[in-house]
């Protein structure tokens, strides 16, 4: 009987994937990419970016220093 031990990553996400997937609902990355545009060489639109602060300000509210 051969045993397979697979590593289990676990993380506690708390209220993230709530949060955004309620400013999906809205629809704030496409209002704010309608108000703003990006360049072609971008990763991310600015919609996205401000997802992803609100999302984690909502749910961890702390000062974000260095965000690139």
């Amino acid at each position: 009987m051969n045993v397979e031990i697979a590593p289990v990553v676990e993380r506690c996400l708390g209220a993230r994937p709530a949060s955004a997937e309620f400013l999906r609902r809205l629809g704030v990355a496409g209002i704010v990419d309608g108000l703003c545009p990006v360049r072609e060489i971008a990763h991310f639109t600015h919609g996205q970016v401000i997802e992803v602060l609100v999302a984690n300000w909502l749910s961890a509210p702390a000062p974000l220093v260095r965000v690139a």
